[in-house]
C-alpha cells in the first residue's frame, strides 16, 4: 500500500524494443521501499512485445501508466510525454533496460526534503545484460555540482537524478542528438542557477549493452562537442577548453570501462 502522507515520485521511462529487459525495470520501481510513486512508461512504437509488457504492468498496478506514443519519434520525444503526463513532487528517470535499487527512492527523497534541494542525483553501477554486477561509475563523486563545473564534465547520469517540480522549471527540449539529449537536460536544469548535490551511493543500475551509443566515446565526444558549441554557445574558445577538460577525464573513464568489461569477459 501506498503511504499519501509522503510526496508522490513520478517515475518517467522511455520504452522501445526492450522486451527482455523491461520486466525487470518495472519490477525494480514495483519493489520499492518508497511506495507513493507512479510510473510512466512511454513505449515509441516498439515493435516487440515491450508495450504488452507494460500494458499488462499498468493492468496489474493502478500507479502505472502505459502510454504509447503514435508514431515513433525517439527517446526525447517520448520523454517529454512522460513529463507532461507526469504530476509528482519530484520526478526521477529510468532508462527500460536499466534498474533502481531498492531503497532509491527513499534515500533519495529523504536527502531532499532534508536539504531541500532542488536537484540531487546518487551514483551508480554497471550490470551485464545478464544482470551481472560488473562494477562501480567510474566518474569519480562530487557532492555539489554547478553548470559552469558540469561543462565539459559529465558528472551524473540521468537514471540518478531526482528533481523537486516546484522549484525547477522543466525543459522541453527539441534536439537532433544522439545521446546528449541527458546531458542538454542536466544542463538546463543547473542553467536556471540550480546545483546538484550528490548521494554517495549507488542506487541505480546501468545495463552495459556491447555497442550501444551510449558506450562509443567518439560518438560521446562528437556529441558533446556540439552540445558546447552549437546548443550552449559558448564559442570556440570556450567550447575548446570544455572540450578539452572531457578528452582527459573521458580517456581515464574509458580505461576503467574497458577494465570492468575485461574483468567480466574473463569470468
Amino acid at each position: 500500500m501506498k503511504d499519501i502522507t509522503l510526496p508522490l515520485v513520478s517515475i518517467v521511462v522511455p520504452v522501445y524494443n526492450t522486451e527482455r529487459f523491461v520486466q525487470a525495470c518495472i519490477d525494480s520501481v514495483i519493489c520499492q521501499s518508497y511506495t507513493n510513486w507512479e510510473l510512466i512508461l512511454v513505449d515509441d512504437q516498439s515493435s516487440d512485445n515491450s508495450f504488452k509488457i507494460c500494458h499488462d504492468a499498468a493492468d496489474k498496478d493502478p500507479r502505472i501508466k502505459a502510454i504509447r506514443q503514435e508514431k515513433n519519434a525517439g527517446a526525447l520525444e517520448a520523454r517529454n510525454r512522460g513529463i507532461k503526463e507526469s504530476s509528482g513532487k519530484f520526478l526521477c528517470f529510468l532508462d527500460s533496460d536499466d534498474t533502481y535499487e531498492p531503497a532509491k527512492l527513499e534515500i533519495q527523497v529523504a536527502f531532499m526534503l532534508k536539504e531541500k534541494h532542488a536537484v540531487s542525483f546518487t551514483m551508480f553501477q554497471r550490470i551485464t545484460e545478464a544482470g551481472e554486477f560488473m562494477g562501480k561509475s567510474n566518474v569519480p563523486f562530487a557532492p555539489e555540482i554547478s553548470y559552469k563545473q558540469l561543462l565539459g564534465n559529465p558528472q551524473f547520469s540521468i537514471i540518478t537524478i531526482m528533481l523537486d517540480t516546484t522549484q525547477v522549471s522543466l525543459p522541453q527540449l527539441k534536439l537532433d542528438l544522439v545521446k546528449a539529449e541527458d546531458y542538454v537536460f542536466h544542463l538546463a536544469i543547473l542553467k536556471q542557477g540550480f546545483k546538484a548535490y550528490g548521494i554517495n551511493m549507488a542506487l541505480s543500475n546501468y545495463r552495459y549493452r556491447l555497442g550501444s551509443q551510449s558506450t562509443s566515446f567518439m560518438g560521446n565526444a562528437a556529441d558533446l562537442w556540439k552540445v558546447l558549441y552549437s546548443i550552449e554557445k559558448l564559442g570556440f574558445l570556450s567550447s575548446t577548453f570544455y572540450f578539452s577538460r572531457y578528452i582527459s577525464k573521458g580517456l581515464k573513464k574509458k580505461m576503467i570501462l574497458m577494465s570492468q568489461i575485461k574483468q567480466v569477459q574473463g569470468n
